[in-house]
């Protein structure tokens, strides 16, 4: 958990090479845990770093990760997925 908060606020500061090639890596690892509040901050980080990387980056990284996410068994880590998709969705109609 502390690793992710520190994941989503170095992302920000770091920007998105050292995102793409170092920490997406770290979250999307995380999302294989088996504690749902760890997969539903997994999917608020990668809500986070959707305006930070390239379009590719979200399509090839973020967007499968996330899809994964919103057919756990949770519902809260559904509804988080779900909700950082729905960012890619409008990250993309409005570029």
């Amino acid at each position: 958990m502390t690793v992710l908060r520190a994941i989503s606020l170095l992302a920000h500061v770091m920007g998105s090479e050292i995102t793409c090639s170092k920490l997406l890596s770290v979250v999307v690892t995380a999302s294989k845990d088996s504690a749902e509040y760890i997969k539903f901050n997994v999917a608020k980080v990668l809500q986070s770093f959707i305006p930070l990387v390239d379009q590719s980056v979200v399509e090839k990284g973020i967007r499968p990760c996330l899809v994964e996410l919103a057919e756990d068994p949770d519902v809260d880590v559904r509804h988080f997925a779900n909700q950082a998709l729905q960012s890619i969705d409008q990250v993309m109609t409005s570029s």
